[in-house]
């Protein structure tokens, strides 16, 4: 079974996240995604929030392979990757789904050594952020393998609706739990 878990701030998620869930869908047996903290990360709002808006925009999908997983979310992600097989099993073929904007960060992440020697990487392109050939080489040589997800996304991204408040880069449902619950009011007193 080849899985792809793809964690995510959804702070809120948008049509990019979908975009991107679509993709997976179409290429992998099973995708879990799941709302996490970013430890390098503020966020705009709690991880229950933006699990909710996340579980939303899944079933907004209907995608019958797309499995909005909250339980295996953790800080760490070797934490998140020890819940996946437990969750799929321990011979599972594991992809980790990342933003290309954190492709030079992972090996700072917790345990990073150890993490990405039991998995595949794919990289998700966004607008912006260059994928360097050297990260690629040095993904490469730590873990299962990496490649670049051959999608395009939207230019969006949720930093964009919490300082802008342009709600085209959401979903209909993430919509109207954002005005429903009062999230990111806030964030137009700090632009």
């Amino acid at each position: 079974m080849i899985i792809a878990i793809f964690g995510t701030s959804a702070d809120p998620p948008t049509i990019a996240h979908k975009n991107i869930l679509t993709y997976l869908s179409n290429n992998y047996d099973i995708v879990g995604v799941y709302a996490s903290d970013n430890p390098f990360k503020s966020h705009g709002s709690n991880l229950f929030h933006r699990s909710q808006m996340l579980k939303l925009l899944t079933q907004e999908l209907n995608l019958s392979n797309i499995t909005h997983c909250q339980e295996i979310s953790d800080r760490r992600t070797i934490n998140t990757v020890e819940k996946a097989r437990i969750k799929w099993g321990e011979n599972i073929d594991l992809t980790m789904v990342i933003g290309s904007d954190l492709a030079e960060q992972i090996f700072t992440w917790y345990q990073a050594e150890k993490l990405w020697t039991q998995l595949k990487v794919l990289l998700v392109p966004r607008e912006g952020y260059t994928i360097k050939q050297e990260v690629i080489d040095k993904i490469n040589h730590h873990s299962l393998g990496c490649s670049i997800a051959p999608c395009q996304i939207p230019p969006f991204s949720s930093t964009d609706y919490r300082h802008k408040h342009d709600s085209v880069v959401l979903t209909d449902k993430v919509k109207v739990y954002i005005e429903e619950n009062r999230l990111y009011l806030d964030d137009e007193k700090s632009c």
